[in-house]
Formats: structure tokens, sequence, C-alpha cells
């Protein structure tokens, strides 16, 4: 899904009043007044510090509008990103193979073409003699 998709799919929900295109990673008092957050919800996958350490869900948490959700789904970016590699990694191997076979065929073929060239050029004598 595109942005635009993902953001119309989130709108769609029942709960969601407002998405927030580029929102940083932490969220702060500013960004939780501002868009007057009611609630921040997070997976059941582990929340992963900011780049300070700090926990990106801190005020969410102190304000005590802060859920985890069971999404029923143990997907990760670390998931995606081992099966984009895996699935990267089959799909070289199998143009490899077919490469393999390409390259094959054509010097199979370069070759019957030089024997018929190499044959056409050396007549036998009683031709020669014939003409």
């Amino acid at each position: 899904m595109n942005l635009h998709e993902r953001v119309l799919s989130v709108l769609a929900c029942k709960h969601v009043s407002e998405v927030v295109i580029g929102a940083p990673y932490s969220v702060t008092a500013d960004l939780m007044d501002f868009f007057k957050v009611d609630l921040v919800c997070h997976g059941r996958t582990p929340i992963m510090p900011d780049v300070d350490g700090s926990d990106p869900y801190a005020e969410p948490k102190r304000r005590g509008k802060f859920k985890v959700i069971d999404s029923a789904s143990d997907m990760t970016t670390k998931t995606i990103v081992e099966r984009i590699i895996e699935h990267r990694l089959e799909y070289e191997l199998r143009n490899k193979k077919k490469e393999d076979k390409e390259v094959a065929v054509f010097e199979a073929m370069q070759r019957a073409e030089q024997e018929q060239a190499s044959r056409s050029q050396v007549q036998p004598p009683e031709e020669k003699e014939a003409k």
C-alpha cells in the first residue's frame, strides 16, 4: 500500500478521527495538546527506544492515555526485512539459473553457426572439379 492508501485504511477505523502524516517517533506533550489526542495505541511488538534512549511513549503513559493492543499478528519490521532478503535471494538464484540456460543455448547456437560456416567453406574436391 502507498501512503495515501494506508491513511485511508486507518481513517476507515471508527475510532480514528485524524491521521498525522510525518509524526515524530516520540509522542510529545505538544503533539498531544495540538491534536487533542485521546489515546495512543501500540501493538504487542517490542517498543524500541528513541535515538536518545528514552521511551517514545513516556508522555501518553504519564497522562494515562497509552494502551497496548493485541493485533493478533507477530509481524514486525524485522520479519518483513527478513522476508524481503529471503525472496531477493530466491529471485537472484532463479534468474541466475535462467541466465545460465540462456548462455548455454546462445553458445550452442554460435558453435552450430561456426561449424556450418566452416563446412560450407571447405568443399569436397569432386564439387570443385564439376564446376
